[in-house]
Parts: C-alpha cells; sequence; structure tokens
C-alpha cells in the first residue's frame, strides 16, 4: 500500500473534497460554515462563506460548485468542532457558488416541500444532477425511513426519485452511466439503481455491497478500474469494493478515525484525497491507477 501522508489540518470537520477547474482541492467544512481551497503544499485558504453546514460539493463544467448545505449540522463531540459552537440546525438547501466565490443560487424545496438536509451531490451524463436529502432525525433508534435521492435535469426541475432510505449519503454514477450508487448510512449497505432515463430510477434498489454497522458508509469515489472507494466513517477505514457486485477487495487504514469522504486528483489524477473529519485532517495517497474521470456537465 502507498504512503498516506498528511496533506493539511486545522479543518473544522471537512467534507466534500472536489477537485476546482485550477487543479486544486477544495473542501467544505460543516462546523466551519464554508469552502475552503487547499493548495498543493496543504495551504489552506477560504473560498467561500455558506453559512450552514455545506457537506457535499462538486464542480460543474462551468466553474461553478454546487454545495450540498445541511443547515447546520454536524457532531459537536469531536476535537474539530469543540470550537464551533452549537449547530444552526436550519433548513436545508443546494447552493450554487461562482468562480468568486459568490452564492448565485439556491434550491431550498421540491413541489412545495422543504428539503431536509441535503448531503452529496454528483452529475450524470445528461446536463443534471442528483443529491441526497437525509433526515437526521432518522439516526436515533435506527429509523430507516424519511431519506430521499433527488435529482434536478438541465432545464433546473427538480423530483424525489428515490425515497424510504435510511439515511443516503453519499452517491455516484458509475462510468457507464447506467447505474446509480447510494450509500445508506443507517444499514451499512451500498445500494445500486438502474438509472432508466436521466431521473427515472428502477423501483426497487440491489445491494451492492456492505461494510458493516462498526463503519458508516459515508462518501465514495470510483477508480479506472470501476472499484468504489468507500469512506468508513466511524472508524478509520477505507474500503475498496467491486463495482459490479460489491464484494470486498481490500480494507485501507488510516492513521486516525474519521473519514468522511474522498476523491481523486493531482498528477495523472492518480492521487487519492481523504477528508478526515475527527481531527480536521485531509490526506493523500498515492493510487495504483486512476480515478474515474468525473460526469461533469449543465
Amino acid at each position: 500500500m502507498s504512503q498516506i501522508d498528511q496533506l493539511a489540518e486545522g479543518l473544522m470537520f471537512p467534507e466534500g473534497p472536489a477537485i476546482g477547474p485550477d487543479g486544486a482541492l477544495y473542501v467544505t467544512e460543516l462546523a466551519g460554515q464554508r469552502i475552503s481551497r487547499i493548495a498543493e503544499d496543504g495551504t489552506v485558504s477560504t473560498y467561500a462563506h455558506t453559512g450552514g453546514g455545506p457537506n457535499g460539493a462538486a464542480f460543474d463544467t462551468s466553474g461553478d460548485l454546487l454545495v450540498c448545505n445541511n443547515g447546520g449540522r454536524w457532531p459537536s463531540d469531536v476535537p474539530s468542532t469543540a470550537e464551533s459552537g452549537e449547530p444552526d440546525n436550519g433548513p436545508g438547501v443546494m447552493q450554487r457558488v461562482n468562480a468568486a466565490g459568490e452564492i448565485i443560487g439556491d434550491l431550498d424545496e421540491i413541489d412545495g416541500v422543504p428539503l431536509n438536509s441535503p448531503n452529496d451531490v454528483c452529475f450524470d451524463q445528461h446536463g443534471g444532477y442528483y443529491f441526497t436529502d437525509p433526515v437526521w432525525s432518522g439516526l436515533v433508534g435506527g429509523e430507516r425511513t424519511g431519506g430521499s435521492v433527488c435529482y434536478v435535469d438541465i432545464d433546473g426541475n427538480a423530483s424525489r426519485v428515490a425515497t424510504d432510505i435510511g439515511f443516503p449519503n453519499g452517491l455516484g454514477v458509475r462510468a457507464d452511466g447506467r447505474i446509480l450508487i447510494v450509500c445508506e448510512s443507517l444499514t451499512g449497505m451500498l445500494l445500486s439503481y438502474r438509472i432508466e432515463e436521466p431521473g427515472i430510477l428502477s423501483r426497487a434498489p440491489k445491494p451492492n455491497g456492505m461494510i458493516g454497522r462498526r463503519s458508516v458508509p459515508d462518501g465514495f469515489c470510483f477508480d479506472e478500474l470501476g472499484r468504489i472507494i468507500v469512506a468508513g466513517h466511524g472508524s478509520s477505514n477505507i474500503f475498496v469494493l467491486g463495482g459490479d457486485d460489491g464484494r470486498p477487495i481490500e480494507v485501507i487504514e488510516l492513521p486516525e478515525p474519521g473519514p468522511t469522504n474522498c476523491c481523486f486528483g493531482g498528477k495523472d489524477f492518480r492521487t487519492l484525497f481523504i477528508t478526515s473529519s475527527d481531527h480536521g485532517h485531509v490526506f493523500a495517497m498515492e493510487w495504483p491507477v486512476p480515478g474515474m474521470a468525473l460526469h461533469q456537465t449543465l
């Protein structure tokens, strides 16, 4: 296994890593209520102040950053949030941030029903994007109901396309564009939905791997071989699963607990960046193959 290096520190519950048009790494900080830019040498600077609790994020081809803002929800019992104050627990919203770091658009409801706490986002190849919208109260008592996956098409029309998911978290469209994979955090499962048409999913998802209940499947990314690289929150593990059937391939041990998400970037797209929430770090490691080329549209 390649060496795991610490790239950045001092972040307030980092999440949502994404590579910008400039090649730099951008991460959300839930408790910091901002988007931070991390240079190649690990220097951290503020890119945008979002308020609330910015979580998952993805750049489109125009250079705008789509941000899942959960309204200000984050664990308050880890070192990285010790100085953040009490969570806002406000309304969730999807935000669009331009290259100047300005919020230029948002989505806070679908068909008149407010969003709960948008968590993660990914594009498809048709000009639209999917995002997860879990219910944080569903974390109590092991409830399975309440969470949904939503879709926004190229014209801005939004709909809920899958429901009754036990805290839907990270998600991604496979390279072939035919399958949407969603982490169901409350069960430890990864679920696969067949994409019938843009924003139209198979009614019943199929299991696409499980990392167990001690490690919560949080965010993930694909590599060029189609393997799924999953951040196991609640542990110090990164899980590598087969993309087609979710078979376990490898478990990678990080220097500390709390991985939340990961993405590829760097030279030849072979550097895996990992956000680690509990102590506010970002790690980097070289990967044997490049990451999957992301769907980027709009």
